[in-house]
């Protein structure tokens, strides 16, 4: 038995960055808007120390490392899924969403927020090549981008040259220092890391205090996750957010589109004229397939191909580790790395990491790594390097069940990225040996794919294939039906796509607001 809920002007399926970044100018504007969350239970979203110092000195410190069924990362894993939130974050996804992998790491979300609880907050933006594979103009995304970063706060993003290096970890800054004093080659740029965190207070958020838990739950939200903005649009009388709803399927009848949910055991359809889905690149993938009927068959779905290495800065070996730190990004490069091929990535101090992740990137047994990790951390650098979405080589398949749908992903990436990620560790290495920071043999790591959380381009503007998007975001197929997450982007850069797909949603609802405006004779100001 089912029931119909009140209608609304547009229903936003997800409360992660594409949903909020598609609510505000929408909600702003008047139209009513309905989102819908499967998010129940809250998430252990505090750490449980003041500091770092203070979770280094806690007996009980495996607790928190671990967690009591053990750490969720291994070799293959970033190490900001090692922490109970990262665990709590992503418990029970696959299940839930009938995802089934193969060589393939399936991360997604049902909570309040989705992955932004637990991103890395890198706030890049896409190259202008990036941007002109898009069938937009550049100008209208730098606009959205110019938006959402005055919306989220974002600090950092500034060349070498004239940076302040207080805030970084002692061998991050010697690396930077050193590079500041020898210039930059051209094909290697390097800028401190563009994060979606606070340097100082905003409204309800406090500025970033380097208490060097960030992987763990920012105690003073200076770090910017979408769920952050829900009690300020619940404060417009014509936004409603509802939470624990298990969205199964979207269909069409003459009252417009109709969205079946589960909302414990009871069966209830919502009903508007538009939906917007921004629930994750994969269930977003699987709600739309089904919607065009487009099942069992194989489609494209990218990541990015990622991999890790170790540095030591040797004179630092031994220091005490700080009291204080930031556990994020800390240096952000791009590279150049044959024709046309741009990598990027990210350079993070030690001193605020899990151990354990930190360990499992050096040559050495568990035991001896455990130990190694301890004594390298104030010397310590790990380094991230992502090729573009087209070097992965992974399909995703739909199948409808009847109730919701089941998920099927195989994942590879190509032989030429195995050798573009090893000519950018060899890149690396030499230009960090000439800022005296040394690779650790043996230290370099290729992660799984889907490891990146980065999945993507199943539902791309402007495609040519079955299952695509106009530039609108509109649904091939399904009139009514936009699509605001990653599974839009016609390009997955190198550089992390988070912002571009905010700002890409942001633009499809302001433009979905301007369309209520007109259709209701009334000019909005969005």
């Amino acid at each position: 038995m089912s029931r119909l809920a009140e209608p609304a002007d547009i229903i936003i399926v997800g409360s992660g960055p594409a949903g909020v970044s598609a609510a505000w100018p929408l909600v702003s504007s008047g139209v009513r808007v309905l989102m819908l969350d499967a998010s129940g239970a809250p998430l252990p979203t505090r750490a449980d120390h003041k500091d770092v110092a203070a979770l280094r000195t806690d007996p009980a410190r495996w607790q928190t490392e671990l967690g009591l069924t053990g750490p969720i990362a291994d070799a293959g894993v970033s190490p900001k899924l090692s922490t109970p939130l990262a665990r709590a974050t992503l418990a029970g996804f696959g299940q839930a969403a009938g995802v089934t992998a193969q060589n393939y790491m399936a991360l997604g979300s049902h909570a309040s927020g989705g992955l932004s609880r637990i991103w890395g907050a890198l706030a890049a933006r896409y190259s202008e090549a990036d941007l002109a594979t898009f069938p937009v103009s550049a100008a209208e995304i730098d606009l959205a981008y110019e938006r959402v970063a005055d919306r989220i706060g974002v600090s950092g993003g500034r060349n070498i040259g004239d940076a302040d290096m207080t805030s970084l970890a002692p061998p991050v800054a010697y690396f930077a220092d050193n590079h500041r004093r020898l210039g930059s080659p051209p094909a290697f740029r390097l800028v401190t890391a563009p994060n979606a965190v606070l340097a100082e207070a905003r409204e309800d958020r406090l500025g970033c205090n380097a208490c060097g838990l960030c992987l763990h739950g920012c105690n003073r939200d200076s770090i910017y996750h979408s769920a952050l903005e829900l009690p300020a649009l619940r404060r417009f009388g014509n936004f409603s957010h509802q939470g624990g709803v298990f969205v199964q399927r979207l269909s069409f009848d003459n009252g417009g589109q109709i969205v079946e949910a589960r909302i414990g055991a009871e069966l209830v359809r919502f009903r508007a004229p538009i939906v917007i889905l921004a629930a994750g690149t994969l269930a977003t993938t699987s709600l739309a397939l089904r919607r065009i009927g487009l099942t069992g068959v194989p489609v494209r779905l990218e990541n990015n191909p990622v991999g890790g290495m170790a540095f030591v800065v040797p004179h630092l070996v031994g220091r005490s580790l700080p009291s204080s730190g930031f556990g994020l990004g800390q240096l952000f490069y791009t590279l150049d790395v044959g024709p046309g091929v741009e990598a990027a990535g990210v350079f993070y101090g030690a001193d605020a990491l899990p151990l354990a992740p930190v360990a499992d990137r050096l040559p050495f047994t568990r035991p001896y790594a455990l130990r190694a990790a301890r004594a390298l951390a104030p010397a310590l650098v790990l380094a991230t390097t992502y090729l573009p979405g087209r070097f992965s080589d992974n399909e995703i398949i739909v199948e409808d069940d009847g109730a919701a749908g089941r998920v099927k992903i195989t994942g590879a990436q190509s032989p030429e990225a195995e050798k573009l990620l090893a000519q950018s560790f060899a890149e690396l290495a030499r230009l960090a040996r000439r800022r005296g920071m040394w690779a650790i043999p043996g230290s370099r790591q290729r992660l799984m794919p889907g490891a990146d959380a980065h999945p993507t381009g199943t539902l791309p503007m402007g495609g040519t294939g079955p299952a695509r998007t106009d530039g609108r975001g509109e649904l091939e197929g399904a009139p009514g039906v936009y699509i605001a997450d990653g599974a839009a982007l016609p390009l997955l850069s190198a550089r992390h796509p988070t912002m571009t797909i905010m700002a890409n949603a942001d633009r499809i609802g302001r433009a979905l607001a301007d369309q209520f405006a007109v259709r209701s004779g009334v000019v909005h100001a969005v």
